[in-house]
């Protein structure tokens, strides 16, 4: 899919203008779509991006200014919704734990709203974008990059996709990085609850896990019980 780049900007400086991105987050997530991108190829076989904010509640986002906008609620669920645009970048709003972060004391240092991670939506299923797909983890480590996979089928609440790769930049990295996600497949939805697979903490945190690959949550929701979704 060729993202518009200017579109995406114009979205992407309208959710600035609201407060709930700042100037470092929305040239993050324009920079996906930069020729010089360091996952580039992904890129080229991608049918979306979406930027994941945290905040404190969900019910108080400026709703109203979002629909005038022409950005379209999807998806949404206590603690979460999804807005989706005509732009090719989505944004989805969560008050509830989505990443393992979220459950472990300290790990989270940001002020919301802040940038949880950038989400690249790789949802054909051709044999050319599971190879781009593929070829994430290789390019991690030709990058000096983290990365942990979630082997499918990774679930988050109502949702499932096949499979996703987390990648995490050095921390000598040019400009400010949040996580970036690679999700694989087509983006299936149900009538009820199937569990949570939470975003894995950056393995060169101070505060991992001995195993940080291991972050899906048996329980649905995550660790309080509290839906999620299109994680």
């Amino acid at each position: 899919m060729d993202l518009a780049r200017s579109e995406a900007e114009s979205v992407l400086t309208e959710v600035e203008n609201l407060g709930l991105i700042n100037a470092a987050e929305r040239a993050e997530v324009l920079s996906t779509m930069d020729a010089d991108f360091p996952f580039a190829e992904a890129v080229r076989h991608t049918d979306s991006v979406h930027a994941h904010i945290k905040v404190d509640d969900v019910d108080t986002l400026p709703h109203q200014e979002l629909a005038v906008l022409g950005y379209r609620p999807e998806n949404a669920e206590p603690g979460y919704i999804k807005y989706s645009t005509d732009a090719g970048v989505h944004f989805i709003f969560s008050s509830i734990p989505i990443a393992q972060d979220d459950g472990i004391r300290g790990a989270v240092t940001l002020a919301k709203p802040f940038l949880d991670h950038v989400g690249v939506d790789m949802r054909d299923e051709a044999p050319a974008t599971r190879e781009a797909f593929d070829a994430v983890v290789g390019r991690a480590v030709e990058l000096g990059w983290r990365e942990v996979t979630q082997s499918g089928p990774v679930h988050c609440c109502h949702t499932q996709v096949q499979e996703k790769h987390w990648t995490y930049p050095p921390a000598d990295w040019p400009g400010r990085r949040r996580p970036i996600e690679f999700a694989f497949g087509s983006l299936r939805i149900f009538d009820k609850v199937m569990g949570c697979d939470l975003r894995p903490i950056d393995p060169a945190h101070e505060l991992a896990p001995p195993e940080p690959g291991c972050c899906g949550s048996a329980q649905p929701g995550g660790p309080d019980g509290t839906p999620g979704e299109d994680c």
